[in-house]
């Protein structure tokens, strides 16, 4: 984790207490989990939505960054 915040030690700190927002199995259930708490998705539209292309745009965006510390274990952060 040290070597995303280019190894300062304050901000890789803070992002691990402050900008830590869960363990995942995956991204995409990540993106999942977030979509459905942030927008009201209709029945008949549920079964459309692509996770797994969000979840590759979401990492591409910069909000975020991941640590995978074994099989479905992706840990998430916000880059704030």
């Amino acid at each position: 984790m040290l070597n995303n915040f280019g190894g300062n030690l304050e901000e890789a700190r803070t992002a691990a207490e402050e900008n830590y927002y869960g363990c995942y199995k995956s991204l995409a259930d990540f993106a999942e989990e977030l979509t459905e708490e942030t927008t009201q998705i209709p029945e008949n539209l549920a079964y459309y939505i692509d996770y797994e292309r969000m979840d590759r745009d979401i990492e591409l965006s910069g909000d975020i960054f991941t640590i995978e510390m074994a099989f479905e274990e992706v840990h998430i952060f916000w880059n704030h």
